[in-house]
């Protein structure tokens, strides 16, 4: 009666106090079979299918999990009565769990159960189609400003751990020791020099695009219903110079408080990163800003104010070009800007925004023009011995 998809019933509760309690009940070891659907069932569609017929899901796992949160690994199901078998459906995350008892099924009766049920989709299809009027549709959107932010917080963390010059003074090297421990300094220090070049090049870079990146995605969050249903407007928005949209955040978005104060320590210094933008993405050269030292030449001899070594000189002029200091200052003055924009909000609503912005994706739902958070920051599966649709050796067709 498995394959008589028509004949299914709701089993009544003493039925599913029995079937929770079947273990007990009966000596011996169970005839049970599990497959999780990954690709021929979807959760979408079995879902829908099982609300048509059955109503809300009133399975175990749904009595028990977690209300009014999507953290969970079993997020509904259905206890079903086939005859002399019970169907138990779960729905996880992004697969179907199908579990039969009372028969042991072979790869075929798989594909014959998953055949059977998608023909029984078409008979319930107008009731399908009700069911799914009533669901809420999200898209998931990427958070450009988190992934921004986690780059950032690398690079950061890199120059952290080298923030303290490297030892330059030359050392003796009179001996075969000497000069080992010399080539073992200059080794160590030109490692250094490429990991500090590449975060603080990058971090410099980037930490402009962070800061931007951050009032978009306020503007997106917080924008007024008229920019929501005007895209050209929108879109003039935040197409306008970084000052004008900061400026206008209080005029153009809802929950602040008040307007970005245009004398504020923390504008100014943010104001100081986004002016030197340009001038470091187009790579331009200044000899007042750019000259790290002097040398004198006559003609091709070169005459250096002061004695060094060499190499270790080299590598002491990189670190002024890296400007370690400087670049951390610059993202200090960005993130100290961010929370000043972020103090102006109402703290009711500022929670909500916070949440969103920390996770690498958020939720939009593109009919009511509306931005959530859908799941939590990690992901979870379970790590079960089943066997899976796709993994079978069975023609599906």
């Amino acid at each position: 009666m498995i394959y008589e998809i028509e004949r299914w019933e709701k089993p009544t509760p003493d039925e599913m106090k029995s079937f929770v309690h079947r273990k007990k009940a009966k000596k011996g070891k169970l005839r049970e079979s599990c497959l999780v659907f990954r690709k021929h069932l979807s959760p979408l569609t079995v879902y829908k299918y099982l609300f048509a017929r059955f109503g809300p899901p009133y399975g175990i796992q749904t009595l028990t999990k977690s209300p009014n949160d999507s953290d969970n690994l079993i997020h509904w199901d259905y206890l079903i009565k086939a005859g002399s078998d019970m169907l138990w459906i779960q729905g996880g995350n992004r697969d179907v769990h199908v579990f039969v008892s009372g028969r042991t099924m072979k790869s075929k009766d798989w594909v014959q159960l998953a055949q059977t049920l998608k023909k029984d989709f078409a008979r319930c299809g107008s009731e399908m189609a009700k069911i799914g009027s009533t669901l809420e549709k999200w898209s998931i959107v990427s958070n450009r400003f988190a992934m921004i932010a986690d780059a950032c917080a690398g690079f950061h963390n890199v120059l952290i751990d080298e923030v303290e010059e490297p030892d330059f003074a030359p050392h003796k090297r009179n001996t075969k020791a000497g000069i080992k421990r010399y080539q073992r300094q200059v080794k160590k220090i030109g490692e250094r020099a490429t990991r500090v070049f590449s975060a603080s090049l990058a971090l410099d870079l980037i930490t402009p695009i962070l800061a931007e990146s951050f009032i978009n995605l306020i503007i997106f969050l917080t924008r007024k219903d008229e920019l929501k249903r005007n895209s050209r407007q929108y879109d003039h928005y935040i197409r306008q110079p970084i000052d004008t949209r900061v400026f206008d955040l209080h005029l153009k978005c809802n929950c602040f408080t008040g307007g970005v104060d245009p004398n504020s320590e923390d504008f100014k210094a943010f104001k100081r990163v986004m002016d030197r933008r340009n001038y470091n993405l187009h790579g331009n050269i200044d000899p007042a800003k750019d000259t790290i030292e002097t040398v004198y030449f006559d003609k091709f001899t070169p005459l250096y104010e002061r004695g060094a070594d060499p190499i270790l000189e080299l590598f002491r002029k990189k670190e002024a070009v890296f400007d370690v200091p400087g670049v951390l200052s610059r993202y200090h003055d960005v993130h100290s800007f961010l929370q000043y924009v972020l103090s102006l909000i109402e703290k009711s609503h500022r929670a909500e925004l916070e949440m969103i912005m920390d996770g690498g994706e958020f939720g939009f739902d593109v009919s009511r023009k509306r931005p959530g958070r859908l799941f939590a920051a990690h992901e979870a599966m379970m790590l079960m011995p089943f066997d899976y649709d796709d993994e079978l050796n069975v023609d599906w067709r």
